[in-house]
């Protein structure tokens, strides 16, 4: 289907940077719609910047925000944020707000979040449990066509350095090499691969409820 509109959420991180790239080559996408606090590095034709500086405002936006195709890359971690509540709402609430805008919406049509696998919102585990709770509240939203993608370490280039993330890159690289042949990732998946997986799942319009694993999103992404 030709003539599409999206709105992205989180198109200033790794996989959101990705998905604007790839979004501006497809011929489906006509306009999309790039909801962030500053204004983006890439600049097309295609792409319509709204500006929020403040994301627990989301909802005063949501006449502008009417789509086909919903996606949230939305994410940051507690350093950054500097709290829990602050991570909270960044990787929760504000996706939530996301998802809700996106159902009232009279054209939506999909909605795609990217989490992170391990997700559990019964896992002793902080994180994953954030990101297990977001998941669940997802799914209770009964949207017609929802589907999750949950990379693992996510290899790209940062603008922020993270050392135990760049140690855990150049371990995942050296596995890697091993694989590549066969489009395996061994412990990290690249944020184009995911961008591309997201992509090729939007391309099939398909309904209901979908999860994404790191090993699915890389056979998805070189599937062509």
């Amino acid at each position: 289907m030709a003539g599409k509109e999206a709105v992205v959420i989180g198109a200033t991180g790794l996989v959101g940077r990705q998905l604007i790239r790839l979004m501006i080559k497809d011929d489906r996408y006509e306009k999309i719609i790039i909801v962030s606090r500053r204004p983006h590095e890439i600049k097309d034709p295609k792409l319509v910047e709204l500006i929020v500086k403040d994301f627990d405002k989301l909802k005063d936006y949501q006449s502008k925000l009417n789509a086909h195709d919903f996606y949230c890359a939305l994410g940051t971690t507690r350093k950054k944020a500097g709290s829990k509540e602050a991570f909270l709402k960044v990787d929760v609430e504000y996706p939530m707000e996301f998802a809700n805008i996106a159902k009232s919406q009279p054209n939506f049509k999909q909605l795609l979040v990217v989490t992170a696998v391990g997700a559990n919102s019964s896992s002793p585990l902080f994180y994953n449990k954030a990101k297990g709770e977001l998941e669940d509240r997802l799914q209770g939203l009964n949207l017609n066509a929802l589907k999750i993608f949950q990379p693992s370490l996510l290899l790209g280039n940062r603008k922020e350095t993270r050392f135990l993330e760049e140690v855990a890159k150049i371990l995942s690289s050296v596995a890697s090499f091993f694989t590549i042949a066969s489009k395996k990732r061994v412990g990290a998946i690249r944020d184009v691969e995911v961008a591309k997986a997201m992509l090729e799942v939007a391309k099939k319009e398909e309904p209901d409820f979908q999860r994404f694993k790191p090993g699915h999103m890389v056979e998805i992404a070189y599937s062509k």
